[in-house]
């Protein structure tokens, strides 16, 4: 029997169904194992994620000049406390009055002997005085009417005993004899302490006050140039400053320092008038008085703020520097003029350590007392002006430092840098109206050599810092490389006259004299070129403006001075060289500028730059 074909394809496909199903089962069984597998095994146990570094919070960014909160306005002062006020100042004075007219009339009737007179007014003082403290006490303790009025009263009873308490002592020495000069003084100081302690115990801040104003009017009747035991009454300001120092007693600290300023003011004129009869322990003394009344007028208003902003700004500002003004002549031709200097560093200082607006105030005072310094010659280093080379030295010494810590501290205000190159310019100006006058026998000098040398130094430390002068106003800028190029005409005009001089003598000195000017114009000449055309790493505006400055400044020197200063042959070379670099400016200055790109293009190129 012959197979069927048809059964034979059967079986084959039959055969293929079942060997795919064999290997579906096989699969099967593989997932099921691993399943069971993974089931059986723990999970792995994830790691711990590391804790957070805690990050330092950052430090509070402390303002420049912390400014301070807006204090409410204060209720106005009724009408009738003002007329109150008035007629306590006015009763005051006529109380006073009418104890010195009757002391005149005991004295014409012969109504009581000198002892008799004295004591009345001696009672007459205690009465006035316990009259106002038990005012004061009254006032404190009624809490059912207003009290504006009886503090006026207490003022005028306290001031007024002051006030006679002073007329006592002075008739004590002056009329009577009785008592000498430095009882009287100790006296009075005792008296004063006293007073200023009750008023700032009690808060009495209007009788304080008018005790301040009274001080102008006793410090000229009990100092005597000659009796140095009344010099102690130059300290009534200072005592009133220390003793009533709180911020709420702004007006105190107000009259203080008008005090301070009329008292010194007073001193000076009275030193001034009669300079030969004044002894000069005197006006060392006075001078010492204002040099410390100036730093305790800054260091109380720093570490004690008013709430008033002005009265700050007057007894942190216009007080010391005041004071040290009117010192300077007391203390010209004698070794305090130097206190100046240590005193304005001291005010610098403090400004600095305070991140106070006295701190730049403070460097510059220092050149300006630098400046008086070289001004009023003092022992050392005196004579001529040209001569004081020990005040030059440290002058400039002073301003290299200054210019090191403007630098470091980035400062920007045009005021520091300005009073040092003010300064610089002051303190060598002998040496350059020699230079620009046609004097060239006082440059010979070694002395000159030496302030010559000082200036260069000066000049490049100034360069070497010059990135912090691209923060000043272009003006600025402007202003300041003009001093910077009259220094540098200064120096080498000076070492070139004295090479000359010793040299070749007279002849040397001259043809040194005209040598020097000449290579000061071409200097400043081939510089402005080499800026314009090659100086790398700056952009075309920084070098247009550089290279325009000196070649304007050498341009205006060729014409307004050589020119009719110079002669011969370096004349003619002056210009011959500084025209020759002129015309180069002009030819070679464009092929900086990159090919391709039109002129608002690169412009902007620049400006991109700049900004990056």
């Amino acid at each position: 029997m012959t197979p069927d074909p048809r059964d034979s394809m059967e079986l084959r496909l039959t055969l293929r169904r079942l060997e795919a199903a064999e290997a579906a089962l096989a699969d099967a069984r593989r997932s099921l194992s691993q399943l069971i597998d993974r089931q059986s095994t723990p999970a792995p146990v994830p790691a711990p994620a590391p804790a957070p570094v805690p990050q330092p919070a950052p430090a509070p960014v402390r303002p420049r000049y912390p400014e301070k909160p807006a204090k409410p306005p204060r209720p106005p002062v009724p009408t009738e406390t003002k007329v109150i006020r008035a007629v306590a100042v006015v009763g005051s004075l006529i109380t006073v009055a009418g104890v010195g007219l009757a002391v005149a009339l005991a004295i014409q009737a012969g109504l009581l002997g000198p002892l008799g007179r004295v004591l009345l007014s001696t009672l007459l003082a205690v009465a006035l005085l316990g009259a106002g403290l038990w005012l004061d006490a009254y006032r404190r303790r009624v809490t059912d009417r207003d009290t504006a009025g009886m503090e006026a009263g207490v003022t005028a009873l306290v001031v007024t005993a002051w006030l006679v308490s002073t007329v006592i002592l002075w008739a004590l020495v002056e009329i009577l004899e009785w008592w000498p000069a430095w009882l009287a003084v100790a006296v009075l100081l005792a008296v004063w302490l006293a007073l200023l302690a009750v008023t700032e115990a009690r808060a009495m801040r209007w009788v304080a006050f008018f005790m301040g104003l009274s001080i102008i009017a006793i410090v000229p009747n009990f100092y005597s140039a000659h009796q140095p035991t009344t010099w102690l009454v130059l300290l009534l300001p200072v005592l009133l400053l220390a003793l009533v120092r709180t911020p709420q007693r702004m007006q105190v600290r107000v009259v203080a320092g008008v005090m301070a300023l009329l008292v010194q003011l007073w001193l000076t004129m009275e030193v001034l008038e009669v300079f030969f009869d004044t002894p000069e322990a005197a006006s060392v003394v006075a001078a010492v008085v204002a040099v410390l009344s100036a730093l305790a007028f800054a260091v109380v208003t720093l570490r004690f703020p008013a709430e008033d902003d002005r009265a700050d700004l007057f007894t942190t500002f216009i007080v010391p520097l005041g004071l040290l003004v009117l010192a300077a002549p007391v203390a010209a031709d004698t070794w305090t003029i130097w206190l100046l200097v240590p005193t304005t560093v001291a005010l610098a200082v403090l400004g600095y350590r305070r991140e106070h607006l006295l701190g730049v105030v403070g460097v510059c005072a220092t050149a300006v007392a630098f400046v008086l310094v070289w001004w009023l010659t003092p022992p050392f280093g005196a004579g001529a002006l040209i001569d004081a080379t020990i005040v030059v030295a440290l002058f400039f010494v002073a301003a290299i430092l200054a210019v090191i810590w403007l630098d470091t501290r980035e400062e920007t205000r045009v005021a520091p840098w300005a009073f040092w190159l003010g300064a610089a310019l002051t303190v060598t100006f002998t040496l350059s109206r020699n230079v620009l006058t046609k004097s060239p026998l006082w440059l010979t000098d070694h002395i000159a050599l030496v302030q010559a040398g000082l200036i260069a130094v000066f000049l490049g430390v100034m360069l070497s810092r010059r990135k912090v002068l691209g923060g000043l106003p272009v003006w600025a800028q402007v202003a300041l490389a003009v001093v910077g190029l009259h220094l540098s005409m200064v120096t080498v005009v000076t070492a070139a006259t004295w090479l000359g001089s010793a040299v070749g003598g007279t002849g040397g000195m001259w043809l040194g004299y005209l040598i020097g000017h000449a290579l000061v114009s071409i200097l400043w000449m081939v510089l402005a070129a080499w800026i314009l055309l090659a100086a790398p790493g700056l952009s075309d505006r920084a070098s247009l403006g550089a290279g325009m400055v000196l070649a304007v400044a050498a341009v205006v020197k060729l014409v307004f001075f050589d020119l009719g200063t110079l002669e011969g042959l370096p004349r003619a070379l002056a210009f011959l060289i500084s025209g020759i670099a002129l015309l180069a400016i002009a030819a070679l200055r464009t092929r900086r500028r990159p090919a391709g790109l039109e002129e608002q293009q690169w412009d902007q190129h620049e400006q991109r730059a700049e900004h990056q």
